[in-house]
């Protein structure tokens, strides 16, 4: 787990230890307004802002990262769902593929019999004529 969580540290944005300060320096100047009863100053009124979109930043990015993972899903249903119609399809294909060759056999033997039938009704026809 230490390399999972170095490998995490390594993947956080530049700014974080910049964010992590402003908290902390926002945190002591709270209380530090708070035991002095003064007004705030324009520093720490810039603290305060930047830990308040520190918080929007996240915020939004859990929503986002919400979103993307619904998404991600949908897409992978629709993945499957489009291979097993392909699946299916090509099973279909190739029982329909077996069954034209075997019907174009029969019609090839059905057209010799035709033939020979043809050949053998000329023949009883010239017979009947000379007799």
């Amino acid at each position: 787990t230490t390399a999972g969580s170095a490998l995490s540290e390594s993947l956080k944005p530049p700014w974080s230890a910049a964010m992590a300060l402003s908290r902390t320096l926002a945190a002591v100047c709270a209380v530090g307004l708070v035991g002095l009863g003064r007004a705030v100053t324009p520093v720490e009124k810039v603290v305060q802002l930047l830990v308040k979109l520190e918080a929007q930043v996240e915020e939004e990015g859990k929503a986002e990262a919400a979103a993307y993972d619904k998404y991600a899903c949908f897409c992978k249903e629709q993945v499957d769902e489009k291979q097993y119609q392909i699946e299916k399809s090509i099973e279909k294909i190739e029982t329909l593929s077996a069954e034209i060759d075997k019907l174009t056999s029969e019609i090839n033997a059905l057209d010799g019999e035709v033939a020979d039938l043809s050949l053998k009704i000329t023949g009883l026809k010239k017979d009947s004529a000379d007799a």
